[in-house]
């Protein structure tokens, strides 16, 4: 499996299991995060650890998936980026636009 969750205190835990994070499975995964946003005050946690390169297109997947949970009044954070991931998302200032925690535990305390 590419994308794996798992439901913790009404909170989805999404982990992308790819190293390579791109063009390849960006459409699947942004179907995959709409599928899991559909309900009123979704709250998502999106585990990196394992992505060690990330494109364009789905970082695009992720703002796609941002813009879904806000428009149903969730929240999504993002958790356990890799530095290399982390220095794309600061680069393009996306570290500001979504929540990014060190650790999954940290991302599920602020989403309760």
């Amino acid at each position: 499996m590419k994308f794996t969750v798992q439901e913790k205190d009404g909170i989805h835990l999404i982990t992308v299991q790819l190293t390579e994070a791109g063009l390849n499975h960006s459409d699947e995964f942004k179907a995959f995060l709409n599928e899991h946003s559909q309900n009123e005050h979704p709250k998502l946690v999106i585990n990196l650890a394992k992505v060690e390169y990330m494109d364009s297109s789905f970082i695009g997947a992720l703002v796609a998936g941002l813009k879904n949970v806000l428009s149903n009044q969730g929240e999504m954070a993002l958790a356990c980026i890799q530095k290399d991931v982390l220095a794309l998302f600061e680069l393009t200032r996306l570290d500001k636009v979504f929540k990014i925690y060190n650790t999954e535990e940290e991302a599920i305390n602020h989403l309760k």
